[in-house]
């Protein structure tokens, strides 16, 4: 883990492959398809070529709880983040295959900065790849920033250094929410399904009212996984206190 700790310091990003095994990844494709076919009005089409994009799976899908607490990557996120760690946000995505010219990659920082944090990160974003991802098909690209270039809380979106980053089906990305970063569309003839995870730390306000968080999350008998739903959202605050 020490590597994979000074790796993202020096950059803003690790790549994790190998993270979930072939029957998991069956698992939440299945997943994956069936909410699309029963409940498509919860999937939103986002444009920039054929992004369809839920943030709703957690209601419909319980499978899709193993990417919030994966034991290939929540030990290192708890690492990185401190002991204050929190969930923020959930979404499952597909970009389409995808015929003629692409639209240009939008280049974002998702978040500011925390400065008094020891690398200057306020959220983490986990993005597991469910299908493989290479030269042929859309990606996700990030621009590397060390931790001395964040202290200096950056804001532009220059792309001129972007790295693309592949990885098989299973790969997990942790990247700074911070960094400048895109999703890149291509002339691919396959789709690209990626589930997205934001953590953040339970002192700072919540990123988003996305997702409601349910109960068999906010009250898992784990503490550990519990205590990372304790500081909700105002959808999931307002659901729980309204619907007890």
């Amino acid at each position: 883990m020490s590597d994979q700790v000074e790796f993202f310091r020096r950059n803003g990003y690790c790549v994790l492959p190998g993270v979930l095994s072939a029957a998991e990844l069956q698992i939440l494709n299945q997943a994956l398809d069936a909410d699309r076919q029963k409940h498509p009005a919860l999937w939103m089409q986002r444009g920039e070529g054929g992004r369809f994009q839920s943030v709703s799976v957690l209601l419909t899908q319980p499978a899709f709880d193993l990417t919030l607490f994966h034991p290939g990557v929540l030990p290192l996120v708890r690492e990185l983040m401190g002991e204050e760690l929190c969930f923020e946000e959930h979404s499952v995505m597909v970009r389409e295959a995808l015929e003629g010219e692409p639209p240009a990659a939008t280049w974002h920082r998702d978040t500011a900065h925390l400065p008094d944090h020891p690398l200057v990160l306020r959220n983490i974003s986990a993005v597991f790849y469910l299908t493989n991802v290479d030269e042929g098909t859309h990606c996700f690209a990030v621009v590397p920033e060390d931790v001395e270039a964040k202290r200096k809380l950056p804001t532009d979106h220059d792309a001129v250094c972007g790295r693309e980053l592949h990885g098989r089906a299973g790969t997990v990305i942790l990247f700074n929410a911070g960094s400048c970063h895109a999703g890149v569309v291509k002339a691919s003839a396959r789709d690209r399904r990626t589930v997205h995870v934001y953590y953040g730390h339970r002192s700072q306000p919540f990123l988003s009212n996305f997702n409601i968080v349910p109960r068999r999350l906010t009250g898992h008998l784990d503490p550990q996984i519990r205590n990372l739903f304790s500081r909700p959202n105002l959808n999931t605050a307002l659901v729980q206190e309204n619907f007890p």
